[in-house]
């Protein structure tokens, strides 16, 4: 019974099991109720761990938001901070993609109700995850921590990549891109973004990395050819 189970255990294995749910169903369509039944406790038990279906979904968000933070700092340097932090963002949608059956309904579910409870939290770690990325940039002197400072900070390169892949995330969970174009294209705008700050006398060179995604990146529906 899992109610015998210690609490802070009992946590993890009710995310496991709804993690089943939705990867059985490829939806989040379920109340708490539903739930409640699958995991096997009363929806009293699931309300007083969880306190919602939002903060059930983004503690599974969250779990992945772990495995791509610890996914990344095993990853081996390519012995370039610019490289090293596009890798980032390939990796992450990799990530997603081979648990796009658990990944695209959570991220639907996330953009179609916000959780003002849970939301900035999850916002905010996946933030700090692209700063941390970014220390050898900064190393380069390619960016700053300084706001009073001309060219980039960190902080901004950090919150245009995370924005970035928020808005291609959307369009992979919508189904404007399949799963190569989607990580083609999280990688090749990550390079454009990044590419800003780079000297001129490294920016022709790491542009071939750019033109080498671009057969990758598909079409979408709603851009009327030139």
């Amino acid at each position: 019974m899992i109610r015998s189970i210690p609490k802070a255990e009992r946590r993890g294995i009710i995310l496991d099991r709804v993690e089943d749910l939705i990867n059985a169903t490829s939806s989040t369509d379920f109340t708490m109720q539903t739930l409640a039944g699958h995991v096997g406790v009363s929806p009293t038990t699931f309300y007083n761990i969880f306190g919602s279906k939002g903060a059930v979904l983004y503690d599974l968000l969250n779990r992945g938001l772990d495995e791509i933070m610890s996914g990344c700092d095993a990853m081996p340097s390519q012995g370039d901070p610019v490289r090293d932090a596009v890798a980032t963002m390939t990796f992450a949608a990799e990530f997603f993609v081979r648990k796009s059956r658990l990944y695209r309904p959570l991220y639907k579910f996330q953009l179609g109700e916000r959780d003002m409870a849970a939301r900035p939290s999850y916002l905010t770690r996946g933030l700090e995850l692209w700063r941390r990325r970014l220390a050898g940039m900064m190393e380069l002197g390619y960016l700053h921590d300084d706001p009073a400072s001309p060219g980039f900070t960190r902080h901004d390169m950090a919150l245009a990549l995370l924005s970035h892949s928020s808005g291609v995330i959307d369009l992979w969970v919508q189904g404007d891109l399949d799963d190569d174009a989607f990580v083609a294209r999280m990688t090749h705008d990550a390079w454009m973004l990044v590419l800003a700050v780079v000297p001129d006398a490294r920016r022709a060179a790491l542009a071939e990395e750019i033109r080498s995604l671009r057969a990758r990146l598909g079409h979408f529906g709603f851009v009327t050819p030139a």
